[in-house]
């Protein structure tokens, strides 16, 4: 080969790089995954509605939290990225640089959505949003990265949508999200360093390994998982409810008053005024001490707590009208679950 073909050769594959010249460093990757993965996993144990009372408190306590930890996990992985590459003696890419901007950008959107949620709804979707918010982050890499890197950026989207589409339960939606964290994110590093430059057969089969091994964890925690069963005998009479564990156990047909708490400017409601539901099927709810502990089960069905989100309920609809000659409002919803679809009572 002629030296000014090698020449040329030698400035093409440089000008190739450069449009592929962010490199992740592996602490980067631990550092969000492992970050990203345990506010997934303890958040709900520290921000309570024992601890915070009050709706408002929890957003913003929320939003603390999450600043404390996603801010100094930032400022640790940006020493260490600068102390890395001035110790290889090399620089920082430009573009590397705004992806990393945008990647926090991405984060901080994230925080401010979590706290908003506590304000404005829509609650259910906190976790989905961060995983669709961390596939745009790895997608944006990808970009200038290698094509594998924009496909596991896109996968972890759709994991996160079809999440979302599927009705997973809230606390399905919970573990798939600290997955994509704790190991997409590492393990997506960990295949880019040895089959980035697969072709396409070979992305293909790597992408769904990644699938495969962040999704089934989440997936298989969500079907087996089991609550404490209560060892009490269950009591049919609120009159017989005492100390100690116990449960309480309500049959078919059994009326339970619903009580709103209501705040607002314009309507009140009395203490003792409540809209009189009727169960269409037998409940067992655990009871400490004369209170309900969050356990529950429906029929003969498997135990739940409250915080897994099986049951859902949604208010869609609230029309004023006129009846009788007086204004009232009509709203319309819906409690269900993703284990009652298809059965009926």
């Amino acid at each position: 080969m002629k030296p000014h073909q090698e020449q040329f050769l030698a400035i093409q594959s440089m000008l190739a790089a450069g449009h592929r010249c962010v490199h992740l460093e592996r602490h980067s990757l631990l550092l969000i995954g492992g970050v990203g993965g345990f506010l997934s996993v303890v958040t709900e144990w520290f921000i309570t509605d024992t601890r915070f009372p009050n709706t408002d408190q929890r957003g913003i306590a929320l939003l603390v939290w999450l600043a404390f930890w996603l801010g100094g996990m930032a400022l640790v992985e940006h020493w260490m990225t600068r102390r890395a590459r001035t110790r290889r003696a090399e620089t920082l890419p430009f573009a590397q640089a705004q992806v990393t901007r945008a990647w926090w950008m991405l984060l901080s959107v994230g925080c401010l959505g979590s706290c908003a949620m506590f304000f404005y709804g829509g609650g259910g979707m906190i976790y989905a949003l961060w995983t669709v918010l961390l596939g745009l982050g790895i997608y944006f890499y990808g970009l200038f990265s290698r094509p594998l890197i924009e496909w596991i950026g896109l996968a972890a989207i759709l994991l996160g949508v079809a999440g979302l589409a599927a009705g997973l339960p809230y606390g399905a939606t919970r573990w798939l999200n600290a997955s994509c964290f704790a190991i997409g994110m590492p393990l997506a590093g960990w295949l880019n360093a040895r089959f980035g430059d697969s072709g396409l057969p070979g992305r293909v089969a790597v992408l769904a390994l990644w699938l495969a091994v962040v999704a089934t964890p989440p997936l298989l925690i969500a079907r087996y998982a089991t609550t404490t069963v209560p060892s009490a005998t269950p009591v049919y009479s609120v009159a017989t409810v005492g100390l100690g564990e116990q449960v309480l156990r309500l049959e078919a047909g059994s009326r339970v008053p619903l009580r709103v708490d209501l705040d607002s400017p314009i309507l009140t409601v009395a203490p003792d005024a409540g809209l009189d539901l009727t169960l269409t099927r037998p409940v067992e709810v655990a009871l400490r001490d004369g209170r309900p502990d969050g356990r529950y089960r429906i029929g003969t069905g498997a135990w739940h707590t409250i915080h897994d989100g099986i049951l859902q309920l949604r208010i869609d609809r609230i029309q004023p009208r006129l009846a009788d000659g007086r204004a009232e409002v009509l709203t319309h919803a819906s409690l269900d679950g993703a284990e009652f679809k298809g059965d009926t009572p």
